[in-house]
């Protein structure tokens, strides 16, 4: 038997495990405390000697970390604000050499809809392969006073030097190793965000997947319905023949998986995210290897589906059995997963998890064609807000098609594409007769939406309507000067003396028109007659009498 160790040092690691794990870290930066369920075991700020004025937050959290208080903190520290949008990047993490004609489309396309929308941008954040290539194209962002958050969700363990980076709110000179290193790869330097998640191992990518895929999925925050979706492949998808978001929500976010390229771990994270969080996917196709994977396993699936359906309603007539072609498809999916005996037990059937992504979710995924022989080169940022209205757009079918079409409204309003919502969304007019904008147009004048505001005015918005209560303008005025201005007695007297007086002096005397005595005798009139009044506020019998006096007597003279 081994001798028992020192009770004293048994105590002391456990106290230390302990305390690295579960006590709150205080952010010297800023002064936060990390919440306990974090998990947070290091944190600073890197620089880069290839992009010596950017500097980048960094978190190192444990696998088990809770990814609602991870969100929390993204959102409310360090962004500051909810995003409307999330792209998560996923493909090749090898050295990966786009076409310059692929690598154009795909350039404009992600910085279009990066700075339109205000989208966050999630990679694995590694200098290599597709996370380079996204890491480099924000670079050449030309618009620097609206920056792109840029997001690296890693493996502790895969960092390059990752020892470098177990500080307590430091700052970290982080530089690229002299020589690579297997299973392990240095940080892209244009990320603005760093997420390390230490599942206890070195050099072995991959263990921060799960972990990823959850907390898009928290970000998502139940964005997209739950249903199986087992409906056609949408091939060349038209944004105009999308319904159905859900905007409303607050705080939901709609995120979508771009896949480029990509290799097993790519499949493994398409599973994740499609199939267990309802996050819809795009595919580049003619990128190679995992994208090309799925696209030739659609085809193939779309070729032998009909065959299939023949053949079970064959079988259902004869013999009134149940679902042969998915009995079949069981039988083959455990034959499938019990071939390979000499196969690990946590290497996943990468098979199984391409085909219950068609098979069961197949409307959540999208297939654009990069393919160097098409003339025509595609729009990417159409084509990943199409991919979010698709996976929306069969969701709900209690609703009618004025309330998708409003829903959608107020999505283009969150990602400020007023194209989408002239060119794609609502074509026909009468749609616009039938649609309420009061609320919109409210949205679009706080946020001072200036293409909106003319979409909607150009299609019969009435003011008069939504203006009716001046305590409606009065609160507008309130949210941008952010002032605690009392509008309670009499807001439109109220707004003009604080505000517009000042500016363009006593030009008017608006006393008369807006004076407090006169609406208070107006008030009191209208209460003592139930009967309805005009301009002058007097019961509308006697005014209609001295009227008729008043041309019996001019028809006299």
């Amino acid at each position: 038997m081994m001798a028992a160790a020192p009770r004293s040092n048994v105590y002391s690691e456990n106290m230390n495990k302990r305390l690295s794990v579960t006590v709150p870290i205080l952010d010297v930066q800023s002064g936060n405390k990390f919440p306990e369920p974090m998990c947070v075991k290091s944190h600073g700020t890197i620089t880069f000697p290839d992009n010596k004025s950017h500097q980048a937050k960094f978190i190192r959290i444990l696998k088990t970390a809770s990814v609602t208080h991870v969100k929390e903190y993204l959102i409310g520290e360090w962004s500051g604000e909810r995003p409307s949008l999330v792209i998560s990047i996923t493909g090749g993490a090898k050295e990966y050499n786009m076409k310059p004609r692929l690598l154009r489309a795909f350039r404009r396309g992600l910085l279009k809809v990066a700075r339109t929308t205000g989208a966050w941008i999630i990679t694995g954040g590694m200098n290599r392969g597709i996370m380079k290539l996204v890491g480099e194209i924000t670079q050449t962002n030309p618009d620097r006073s609206r920056p792109i958050h840029l997001i690296g969700i890693a493996t502790w363990g895969c960092v390059s030097n990752f020892q470098k980076l177990d500080v307590q709110g430091s700052i970290v000179h982080y530089t690229k190793p002299s020589g690579e290193t297997k299973g392990q790869a240095p940080l892209e330097p244009n990320h603005t965000k760093f997420i390390f998640v230490d599942d206890g191992t070195e050099r072995k990518f991959g263990g921060e997947i799960a972990f990823r895929a959850e907390l898009e999925q928290a970000i998502s925050g139940g964005f997209f319905a739950s249903k199986t979706r087992t409906s056609s492949i949408n091939r060349n998808i038209s944004i105009s023949e999308t319904s159905s978001l859900r905007p409303e929500h607050s705080d939901p976010v709609p995120v979508v998986l771009l896949v480029v390229e990509g290799g097993p771990n790519t499949v493994r994270t398409v599973h994740e995210a499609v199939v267990q969080n309802n996050i819809p996917a795009v595919f580049l196709e003619g990128t190679g290897r995992c994208c090309d994977l799925f696209s030739k396993a659609f085809q193939l699936y779309e070729e032998n589906c009909q065959k299939f359906e023949h053949m079970d309603k064959k079988q259902k007539q004869i013999s009134g059995a149940i679902d042969a072609s998915s009995s079949n498809t069981d039988k083959i999916l455990r034959k499938t997963a019990t071939t390979d005996k000499t196969k690990s037990v946590d290497e996943p059937d990468y098979f199984e998890l391409v085909y219950e992504c068609i098979h069961t979710h197949k409307t959540f995924l999208n297939i654009i064609s990069l393919n160097s022989r098409n003339p025509i080169e595609p729009d990417i940022d159409l084509v990943i807000l199409q991919a979010l209205l698709n996976a929306t757009s069969r969701s709900d079918n209690s609703k009618t098609n004025i309330q998708q079409k409003r829903e959608q409204l107020h999505l283009a309003l969150e990602w400020n594409r007023v194209d989408i919502a002239k060119n794609y969304i609502i074509k026909n007019v009468r749609d616009w007769e039938n649609i309420d904008l009061r609320e919109l147009f409210l949205l679009a004048l706080e946020r001072n939406q200036i293409e909106f505001i003319k979409l909607f005015l150009d299609h019969d918005c009435s003011l008069t309507n939504i203006f009716r209560n001046s305590y409606e303008l009065a609160n507008l005025y309130m949210v941008h000067k952010k002032e605690p201005y009392n509008y309670t007695r009499n807001s439109l007297l109220s707004i003009y003396t604080k505000i517009i007086q000042p500016l363009i002096g006593d030009f008017f005397d608006v006393t008369a028109a807006l004076s407090m005595k006169d609406l208070q005798t107006n008030s009191e009139s209208i209460h003592k007659n139930n009967h309805a009044t005009c301009t002058c506020c007097r019961p509308k019998q006697h005014h209609t009498s001295s009227m008729s006096d008043r041309s019996d007597s001019e028809r006299l003279d």
